[in-house]
């Protein structure tokens, strides 16, 4: 299904943090639930993904959250953060994509390598020479999207998770 046609991207506002919770928490569950073991992911959504949390991070000016919309309907968001860094991540001036999540039903319709290209294209405009991102190392899904779209491997970084230790690739992309 392609639903390019049918997209509307625009940034997220103070009164969309609810919005971004249960966005965040449904579309992170979704692409988890059958690797994660269940109290560790309830424990990660519960925690990274509270109303108060997001909410926070909409006041913070160096946040930014693009929200994607199809045919009228939320079905995703990014997190970008301009005050994040990584020693592996050659580049003074550079952004992270911390977060960018679709709903699992619009999986390959077009609708994350849109809300991908509006983030790229964001942070070139505010002056960005770098864009990168880290993907859990056994998420061969997103490692291919990425890998599709530019970006390669800089770094790889250690990830506490729940009760057990992650181990994240670190990905960037020249703009």
């Amino acid at each position: 299904m392609d639903t390019t046609e049918n997209i509307e991207i625009r940034l997220a506002g103070a009164g969309d943090a609810v919005l971004i919770s249960i966005l965040a928490s449904t579309t992170f569950y979704e692409a988890y639930f059958e690797q994660d073991e269940s109290e560790n992911l309830a424990r990660y959504i519960s925690d990274s993904f509270e109303f108060r949390r997001i909410a926070a991070e909409l006041d913070d000016p160096a946040v930014v959250f693009p929200l994607i919309f199809v045919k009228g309907k939320a079905v995703g968001y990014a997190k970008l953060d301009k005050s994040s860094s990584l020693e592996c991540v050659k580049s003074m001036n550079c952004v992270e994509l911390q977060r960018i999540y679709v709903v699992e039903r619009l999986y390959g319709s077009g609708a994350g390598t849109a809300l991908l290209n509006h983030c790229l294209s964001l942070a070139k405009s505010s002056g960005f020479d770098k864009l990168w991102l880290q993907v859990w190392e056994e998420n061969p899904r997103a490692r291919r999207f990425y890998e599709k779209h530019g970006f390669e491997p800089v770094g790889k970084i250690e990830v506490p998770y729940g009760d057990v230790i992650g181990t994240n690739l670190v990905m960037a992309k020249a703009l």
